[in-house]
């Protein structure tokens, strides 16, 4: 029986590396591009127009093997599959839909890749009934809850491969300051790889001195500075950030001002839950079995022990009024920036100042 798959999702890299790792499984070589049973349709070829890879797609369905009992179709990186499955299609795509949705011969195996399936499209339906197996690679975004584990995934992966571990600060501060695409934190991961060499750990130190110094990771260093009062680092940071001259970036280091902020309240009020009025690097790994059961949804004991211990060690630096005055400081200089009542620059060197007391 032939095999057939789509690729698709807004996850370029997670899609081309999937469907790498499918089409050397297939022809059991993993230099796929390479092999004689493997027909390649380039859909990353500007030169070919879109009705022309179709074509050639049709052709290859309707030609048997040669010089093999088998043969592999990959339609390799087509640019968009919306081409394929909407209602109003062109000739040519309209005489593959009809191809692929009907039994393929039992000798040729097919594999699509590209971005633009719907899920919900009835194409995509009658695809599936004709037995196409569909994959959707999407990249984490910052506002999906699957966020963080999706990366957790891809670092702990990352860790049994290489033989490493992460200190639970490197962790975060790779989940916090690295973007949703997979490509970009696989690739800073190797990059750590190659930097730490046959060191057994890598800390928060080796991922400052190599990660790329991206607006996410400059926005973490500023407002760690501020939190821990340390004035020179949030105005040095606070500099590089303006420089990059992004609009509403002020309003955004606000914002992550605000979320720390908030996030040490919500600290104190979990450790006042689970009765911990002073924590330490085992506090959290000591705790009796039934605390989880009894307050399933505190955020502390849903990070690491260690992290956990670190978090709390950040809150208690700071009461509740003192924590009440910063947050009403950070609600004054966003009203300033958002009426335009002053140089941005100068209004957050000032809130600086304030919050680095």
């Amino acid at each position: 029986m032939a095999a057939f798959y789509i690729i698709s999702g807004d996850d370029d890299f997670a899609r081309k590396r999937r469907v790498r790792e499918l089409c050397s499984s297939l022809c059991g070589n993993p230099e796929p591009e390479e092999d004689e049973t493997v027909e390649i349709i380039a859909g990353d070829d500007q030169s070919v127009k879109p009705d022309e890879m179709a074509a050639a797609f049709v052709e290859s369905l309707r030609t048997p093997p040669f010089l093999c009992e088998r043969k592999i179709i990959w339609m390799r990186h087509h640019p968009d599959l919306d081409l394929l499955l909407a209602e109003k299609c062109s000739q040519a795509y309209a005489e593959l839909f009809s191809l692929l949705s009907s039994p393929l011969p039992p000798e040729v195996d097919v594999i699509i890749d590209g971005p633009g399936v719907d899920r919900r499209r009835s194409k995509v339906k009658e695809l599936k009934n004709a037995g196409a197996e569909i994959e959707i690679c999407t990249a984490a975004k910052a506002t999906d809850k699957a966020a963080a584990e999706n990366k957790r995934e891809i670092i702990n992966n990352f860790c049994r491969k290489n033989g490493k571990r992460l200190t639970p600060d490197a962790q975060q501060y790779l989940l916090e300051v690295v973007g949703g695409d997979s490509g970009t934190l696989t690739n800073e991961l190797e990059k750590l790889n190659c930097y730490t060499g046959n060191a057994p750990e890598i800390t928060l130190a080796d991922c400052q001195a190599i990660i790329s110094r991206t607006q996410e990771a400059l926005n973490w260093e500023f407002t760690g500075a501020v939190v821990e009062n340390n004035r020179a680092k949030a105005l040095l940071t606070l500099s590089k950030l303006l420089s990059q001259k992004e609009n509403g970036m002020e309003i955004r280091m606000l914002y992550s001002l605000s979320n720390e902020y908030q996030r040490l309240i919500q600290t104190r009020l979990a450790m006042k839950q689970l009765n911990v009025s002073r924590a330490n690097p085992n506090t959290f790994s000591t705790l009796p079995p039934d605390v989880k059961e009894r307050f399933p949804d505190n955020p502390l004991l849903k990070m690491h022990p260690y992290r956990a211990f670190k978090t709390c060690e950040a809150a208690m630096r700071f009461s509740g009024n003192m924590l009440a005055e910063k947050l009403t400081a950070i609600r004054d200089a966003n009203r300033a920036l958002v009426s335009g009542g002053g140089d941005n620059r100068i209004l957050l060197e000032q809130l600086v100042c304030k919050l680095c007391k």
